[in-house]
């Protein structure tokens, strides 16, 4: 089959369902840095086997995408539960892991491989790892997929209200373990809480590699 004259995302999507590969593989092409992204500071270099996962997932539960969701939206949703998968299925005790508590930094131990050439970059990518692993989450894909208060509530399934709520908690914990996690680093940094955003979307790059 021959790949579809439109490219868009739900297009691509069908015809890869219906055995067009080169659809799938310009879908995959497209949403691959993305991808990268959500998996990098997480996984570490399983990010490869993962993102092959996630994309896999998508075109088994295509017909779960509904019409008002982006299909960016609908990946991110899979990866999300591809990589709690992934460390359900790493953890020895399944009924004691708790996302909400139990962080990258505890889950795999040995630091980010993201390579950072300032200290401050470092800085907010280990904190982010120390922060439960749901946070992490919600915070990066505010910084890096800049998915605010109603498409964060449209993929969580959530009240707006409530996502807002959890932003507040999980940014007032990144606050907090900054200042750890430097001492940790034997970094010496000041106003880090004001510099969280130029961090981030300084650091956004580093993950696409």
């Amino acid at each position: 089959m021959l790949c579809p004259v439109a490219d868009d995302d739900a297009t691509l999507l069908a015809a890869w369902r219906d055995g067009d590969t080169r659809a799938g593989s310009r879908l995959f092409d497209r949403h691959y840095t993305r991808l990268a992204r959500f998996f990098r500071n997480k996984v570490g270099d399983e990010h490869y086997d993962l993102t092959q996962q996630t994309m896999l997932t998508c075109l088994e539960r295509c017909d779960q995408l509904r019409d008002d969701q982006r299909f960016a939206a609908f990946l991110l949703g899979v990866a999300r539960n591809v990589l709690l998968h992934h460390y359900r299925t790493r953890a020895r005790k399944l009924d004691k892991l708790d996302f909400g508590v139990s962080a990258v930094a505890d889950l795999a131990p040995g630091g980010s491989t993201i390579l950072a050439r300032r200290h401050e970059h470092k800085l907010l990518l280990e904190a982010l790892r120390a922060l439960p692993l749901e946070q992490q989450i919600l915070l990066e894909l505010y910084y890096w997929e800049e998915l605010r208060g109603g498409d964060l509530a449209r993929f969580y399934g959530l009240p707006e209200g409530t996502i807002r709520t959890r932003l507040r908690a999980a940014r007032q914990a990144l606050e907090g373990t900054l200042p750890k996690v430097a001492r940790q680093l034997g970094i010496e940094v000041t106003n880090a809480a004001d510099n969280l955003e130029t961090w981030a979307r300084e650091v956004r790059p580093l993950l696409e590699v």
